[in-house]
């Protein structure tokens, strides 16, 4: 994603726009504990389609900054999904190994861990399937 080089302030979300694309602008909010990165679509009526948390702004920014939102379903090193519904990329299939499913809290299913494994629903199911408490 090509970040702005100068922020812009979205009086909304009253946080800064950090970058534009073809469908939508992304948005760094800050939240009460955490940071969260939200697309904004540019046809919409200012509700957020998908969102991710972050521990820092620093962490947001880094992130942004490596995301490609045409072959990458969502971006790297978030720690908790805001919203229910899972983005997914319309070129998708161009990079299979950075989307594949994730957890709740970002982690990749098939690296079999989740620092938050003792809450997080996938993992949480995952033993029950395997028989451990």
């Amino acid at each position: 994603m090509n970040l702005l080089e100068h922020p812009e302030p979205d009086p909304l979300w009253q946080g800064l726009v950090v970058a534009r694309d073809a469908s939508c602008q992304w948005v760094a909010v800050r939240m009460l504990f955490n940071h969260r990165l939200i697309c904004v679509p540019d046809d919409g009526d200012g509700n957020a389609a998908y969102g991710w948390c972050y521990r820092s702004l620093a962490a947001l920014v880094t992130s942004a900054a490596v995301f490609e939102p045409d072959t990458q379903d969502e971006p790297l090193g978030w720690h908790k999904r805001a919203g229910g519904d899972v983005r997914r990329a319309p070129h998708r299939d161009q990079d299979p190994e950075h989307n594949r499913d994730r957890c709740v809290h970002g982690s990749y299913l098939d690296a079999g861990f989740c620092e938050h494994a003792e809450v997080c629903p996938e993992f949480l199911h995952r033993g029950e399937r395997q028989g451990t408490p």
